[in-house]
């Protein structure tokens, strides 16, 4: 194994180490921060332990002279990448395995406000799979690990290893310093349980400046991208307009704003009120909401369940047509 791109770490037998912690043992990668060189080569032989297995289900994805990454979850063949790596729904693409055998996938539906996007192989196939981690599960301050192909398939150099830590998490965006290069959109980020936790998305030149789309986006569009559906940011304007600002928090997703002369002040909904649901179906994060909201066409009704002081309530809003110029994380 290649460990170039790891440069502050030696090559040597791994020394255990733990500390306890308000009563509890933590492993090296757990702690706030590395305390010594022990923890350090904890930490290595770690992702050493787990590298393997997460690398099998690590592709590339080529289509017209281009290419970016992907990693595959189910044994289905359902690849998840970056919505910008799909282009569009229904396009042919071509799936390279670590092994370099070309085979034949289907892109499906994504998100242009996460950038998650998601394929599907249709070759029959066993396809190695990594597990997904389950929502909420990875917080700021996690070791993570970011693998891709940048620069494209190349068989000899192998899959590139980027070690790193989660520095923000927000709505639909991790940042990470897992180091990004050209080709890595789509590949994925990995938490030290060896579970997918992101998408790579936006590059920069910056060490800091890694954006990568967050696991609990595919898991709250599961569905819909499943179906095809692709939501850009030409459909977004097309959709119907609620006109309110939102915000994740631990109560739920919160109503920020409200826009005046909107379909939310209209059906008088305020700020503070936590909406739940969207005709039925449970609603936790900004990007369910706008989904909802979008594939929604103006002039057209949706049942809002919300709760106000704790209190359970119910609107039926009428869309309106959203305004020319779209505002930060209005919906």
């Amino acid at each position: 194994m290649n460990f170039r791109q790891i440069t502050f770490f030696a090559t040597l037998p791994m020394v255990a180490l733990s500390f306890y912690l308000n009563g509890e043992s933590l492993k090296a990668w757990e702690k706030p921060f590395p305390e010594n060189m022990e923890d350090l080569l904890a930490i290595q032989e770690r992702l050493r332990k787990i590298l393997p297995e997460a690398k099998k289900a690590v592709v590339s994805i080529e289509s017209g002279g281009g290419a970016g990454s992907g990693v595959i979850v189910s044994v289905e063949g359902i690849v998840l990448t970056a919505a910008h790596v799909i282009g569009k729904s229904g396009k042919r693409v071509k799936v390279r395995l670590p092994n370099g055998r070309r085979i034949n996938a289907i892109t499906l539906g994504g998100s242009e406000i996460s950038d998650a996007g998601m394929a599907e192989i249709t070759d029959e196939g066993d396809w190695p799979v990594a597990p997904m981690a389950e929502r909420g599960s990875s917080k700021i301050g996690d070791w993570c690990f970011a693998l891709g192909h940048p620069g494209g398939f190349d068989k000899e150099r192998g899959i590139i290893v980027r070690l790193g830590r989660i520095i923000a998490k927000e709505d639909e965006t991790i940042q990470t310093d897992s180091r990004l290069l050209g080709g890595d959109s789509g590949g994925p980020l990995f938490d030290f349980n060896g579970r997918i936790i992101g998408i790579h998305s936006r590059i920069s030149k910056k060490d800091d400046q890694n954006f990568h789309a967050p696991i609990e986006a595919f898991h709250a569009n599961w569905t819909s991208f499943r179906e095809k559906e692709l939501l850009t940011q030409n459909s977004l304007r097309e959709g119907g307009f609620l006109g309110v600002g939102c915000k994740e928090t631990e109560k739920g997703l919160t109503v920020t704003e409200i826009v005046e002369d909107s379909a939310a002040k209209k059906a008088r909904l305020k700020e503070g009120d936590i909406i739940v649901k969207v005709n039925g179906n449970l609603i936790d994060t900004r990007e369910e909401l706008t989904i909802a909201i979008a594939t929604t066409g103006s002039g057209k009704s949706v049942i809002i369940d919300y709760l106000r002081d704790e209190k359970e309530m119910t609107a039926k809003v009428k869309l309106g047509k959203r305004p020319g110029h779209e505002e930060a994380g209005e919906e």
